[in-house]
């Protein structure tokens, strides 16, 4: 089971590729929720995909319905006998309780105490440093599995790749000219970027570099983008809630640096092996959260508060930890990286 968010799935992929090389003949199914969808039914190591939306996993949902979902996909779940069932997740009691009710002959997930007494076989809690990669692998170990290598990797066909092209001006780059691509979109509100640091970036990124730069976000963000795009005066190709998962990456492929908070599509650029420039907020742990790959720079802050865990800051005296994070510090990194690629 994986029925968290986009970045988590992708985060499990080295332990998605290690299972499948320790059964090559097995028949491996994954539980994923509508978002991840898309992804999921391109990996190599899966040969079902079942989408299920957690409601105990959504914010503003009653107690009572948050049980019925978990009723309803132990229900679903016995209905598909399994040899093998695995709980990726660890921060939710209701996780280890589905999966330990979930009928499968072997039963293994986290140990969240009380909760996890019917899986039949547990991981210890992972440590609190570990890294969301390693405590993925941690899981296989429980079942004597060990990962050969822990590279991300990702997927999307050439027809992702045409239509993906197909918002793109018709005509092409100029010799030297990079592509930069600018993520505006993250979870909550505690992890984005002002509107206004966005806009001053991109305008100091086109000054600097002279780039071909490609705006991305998902369709809740086309709000947000609005008050980036609007004050602009350098050429951008706003590509807000336009594209699929699977045709951002492909449009990913080709950029030279991508440019995000932590969000899902950052960790998708990671996947795809573009250079990364992240910004992080102090909401979640950076050690544990932030992107996986040699290519990755994270730009953070440590207040006193941090990892608050909250949806949105809570402080009172002015304070955010991503407005500390100035565009000039962004330009500086990516210039960086640039002169590295030549």
């Amino acid at each position: 089971m994986r029925l968290d968010r986009i970045g988590d799935f992708i985060l499990g992929i080295p332990a998605y590729r290690a299972l499948r090389q320790a059964h090559p003949d097995a028949r491996i199914s994954v539980v994923v929720p509508s978002p991840v969808a898309e992804l999921a039914k391109m990996c190599p190591y899966f040969d079902e995909v079942f989408i299920f939306d957690a409601l105990w996993l959504l914010p503003d949902y009653p107690a009572w319905d948050r049980w019925k979902s978990a009723l309803k996909l132990v229900k679903f779940l016995r209905s598909k006998p399994a040899d093998l069932l695995l709980d990726f997740r660890y921060q939710n009691r209701l996780d280890p309780l589905v999966a330990g009710l979930s009928g499968a002959k072997e039963r293994v997930g986290f140990d969240l105490g009380w909760v996890s007494r019917f899986l039949t076989k547990k991981a210890p809690p992972p440590p609190e440093d570990l890294h969301q990669v390693d405590r993925n692998l941690l899981l296989l170990q429980a079942v004597g599995i060990t990962a050969v290598e822990r590279k991300l990797e990702m997927w999307f066909d050439e027809h992702d790749h045409k239509t993906g092209e197909n918002y793109l001006p018709p005509q092409e780059l100029l010799p030297g000219v990079p592509r930069i691509a600018v993520h505006i979109g993250a979870a909550t509100p505690s992890k984005r970027w002002r509107e206004e640091s966005f806009e001053v970036l991109i305008h100091e990124l086109h000054a600097n570099t002279q780039a071909d730069i490609l705006v991305l976000g998902g369709e809740g963000d086309l709000g947000f983008s609005q008050e980036v795009v609007d004050g602009l005066e350098c050429p951008i190709v706003n590509l807000v809630g336009k594209l699929t998962l699977r045709q951002t990456a492909a449009l990913m492929k080709d950029c030279k640096v991508f440019i995000g908070c932590d969000s899902g599509a950052t960790h998708l650029a990671a996947a795809c092996g573009v250079p990364v420039v992240s910004l992080f907020s102090a909401a979640n742990e950076v050690e544990v959260w932030k992107p996986w790959g040699p290519q990755v720079k994270v730009l953070t802050r440590h207040p006193a508060c941090s990892p608050c865990k909250a949806h949105e800051c809570r402080r009172t005296d002015g304070y955010f930890c991503m407005a500390e994070i100035k565009p000039e510090d962004v330009v500086a990194e990516v210039k960086s990286i640039l002169a590295e690629q030549h």
